[in-house]
């Protein structure tokens, strides 16, 4: 996954929770010339022109925020944004997940200051930063979803998106079972998946809509 450095500068915005890994993440960019870094406190000050084309770096290491309503909220407010997860070792369904949330590149916290340049190269030219692997099967799913109009496995089902507006209504599970008439095991499982699809901790993850909210808590 050799890139080759980039003709223009690249405006990078580092998301971490603490200030040891946001200067880590700096660090480790700081070698090449090319890559602007910026908080997203400095980000959020700049004009909507200085805004477009970012690249997020985004560490999940003691990141309070699921990873989906992070990308989801973001995207909202960043136009043509691209993600760089850093995490734990993945496996490549786990990495595929990452994809199929939004995210345009994932890298080992292992690996983050040798290779977290390249992936930056790589992401802001438009190209995916995973194991070819990783890419393979998320490319796979895409078509068969494409071809077949299914869902891929790491959707939620109609049921599940059923039983999710329910518990955003902020139903309990007993009130979710009788109104649907199953059992309430069922909307366990259903709630459990629900939860594993989207990396959210608890319901309240679930209930909480984007909001500002999730920005301050960004930015603080």
């Amino acid at each position: 996954m050799v890139q080759a450095a980039p003709r223009r500068p690249i405006l990078v915005c580092l998301v971490a929770q603490s200030c040891l890994a946001e200067a880590y993440l700096r660090q480790a960019l700081s070698r090449a010339p090319q890559i602007r870094t910026l908080t997203l406190k400095q980000y959020i000050s700049l004009s909507p022109f200085q805004k477009r084309n970012a690249v997020f770096v985004i560490d999940m290491a003691g990141l309070e925020l699921p990873l989906n309503e992070c990308l989801r909220y973001l995207r909202t407010r960043c136009l043509d944004a691209k993600f760089l997860v850093l995490d734990h070792e993945q496996s490549i369904e786990q990495i595929v997940r990452l994809l199929v949330m939004g995210a345009h590149g994932y890298i080992p916290d292992s690996e983050a200051s040798s290779v977290l340049v390249q992936g930056v190269f790589s992401v802001a030219a438009n190209r995916f930063w995973v194991p070819p692997e990783a890419l393979h099967e998320f490319l796979r799913e895409a078509a068969l979803t494409l071809r077949k109009d299914t869902r891929g496995p790491h959707t939620t089902t109609p049921r599940e998106d059923q039983i999710l507006e329910l518990i955003r209504r902020r139903l309990s599970n007993t009130e979710i079972a009788h109104l649907l008439q199953i059992r309430v095991s069922t909307v366990k499982f259903h709630v459990s998946n629900i939860l594993s699809k989207m990396q959210a901790r608890n319901r309240r993850d679930l209930i909480k809509p984007p909001s500002d909210h999730l920005w301050r808590m960004l930015v603080t």
